[in-house]
C-alpha cells in the first residue's frame, strides 16, 4: 500500500508540474500579392495567421523571417498578437552615421529575445543575415532621426507575449519605407513554447487520483482475502 501511495504522489507531482510544449507554424504561400512588399510605403504588407490547438499560457517566441531582395535598412516590421506587439525590425543600421541603413538584399534569420547573435539593428550589414538575433526592439517611428535610433533602447519584444493563449490570430506586418528597392517575403513562422492552461492540470491531477484510489482498494481487498497461514 505504501509504494501505491508513493507511485500516486510521483505522478501527481509530475502533472501539477507545468509540461512545455512547443508549437511550430511556418507559412510559404498564399500571401497578399505575393509577398512583395510596396516600395516606398508606410501602407506596408501584412499577413495574419490563425494558429489553432496551441492553448496555454505562453512562455518562449521564435520568429522565423526569410526575405529576398531590397535594401533591409529600409524595413520596418512587428509582430501582433492580442495585446501583444513586437517589432521585429526598424530600418536595420541607421543610426548617428548611417541615415540610410544596411544595404544587403534580404535575409533568412530566426528572431528570439535570447537570439545567439544578438541584436538585428547591429547585425553589421556584412552580407545577407541568417542564424538566431535578437528583435530589433525599437519601438518608434521608422522616420524618426538615425541620431533618435542611435539613442533609443529595445523595448518592444517579443516577451509582450509571455502570459497569453497562444492560439489565436497572429499578424506579420512588413513596410518599406524608403524608394527604390524590392523585397518580398518568401517565407515567415512561429515557433512558440506554451505551458497547459491550469485547469487541464486539475483535471489530469484529479484523473490520476481517482486511479489510485481505485488500485489502492484493490490491493487492499486482494491483501484480506489472502489465507492466512496456519
Amino acid at each position: 500500500m505504501k509504494r501505491a501511495t508513493f507511485v500516486i504522489a510521483v505522478l501527481l507531482l509530475a502533472l501539477v508540474r507545468p509540461a512545455q510544449a512547443n508549437f511550430i507554424e511556418s507559412w510559404n504561400s498564399g500571401f497578399n500579392s505575393g509577398g512583395v512588399i510596396p516600395d516606398g510605403s508606410l501602407t506596408g504588407w501584412s499577413d495574419t495567421r490563425s494558429v489553432a490547438g496551441a492553448a496555454g499560457a505562453i512562455t518562449d517566441v521564435s520568429v522565423t523571417l526569410n526575405l529576398s531582395g531590397g535594401w533591409n535598412g529600409d524595413l520596418y516590421a512587428y509582430l501582433v498578437h492580442n495585446s501583444g506587439f513586437a517589432v521585429l525590425l526598424n530600418r536595420v543600421g541607421v543610426a548617428t552615421g548611417n541615415n540610410v541603413g544596411y544595404g544587403d538584399a534580404g535575409m533568412n534569420v530566426v528572431l528570439n529575445d535570447a537570439g545567439s547573435l544578438g541584436d538585428i539593428h547591429l547585425y553589421g550589414g556584412a552580407g545577407v543575415p541568417s542564424g538566431s538575433y535578437v528583435p530589433d526592439g525599437r519601438n518608434i517611428s521608422p522616420l524618426s532621426s538615425a541620431a533618435t535610433f542611435s539613442t533609443t533602447s529595445p523595448t518592444a519584444l517579443l516577451n509582450s507575449f509571455n502570459g497569453m493563449d497562444a492560439s489565436g490570430n497572429w499578424t506579420l506586418f512588413i513596410a518599406d519605407v524608403s524608394g527604390g528597392d524590392q523585397s518580398t517575403v518568401t517565407s515567415w513562422g512561429l515557433d512558440i513554447a506554451a505551458v497547459p492552461e491550469p485547469a487541464s492540470l486539475v483535471e489530469g491531477a484529479v484523473a490520476v487520483l481517482f486511479l489510485g484510489v481505485v488500485v489502492g482498494l484493490y490491493r487492499i481487498k486482494g491483501a484480506k482475502a489472502q489465507p492466512r497461514p496456519c
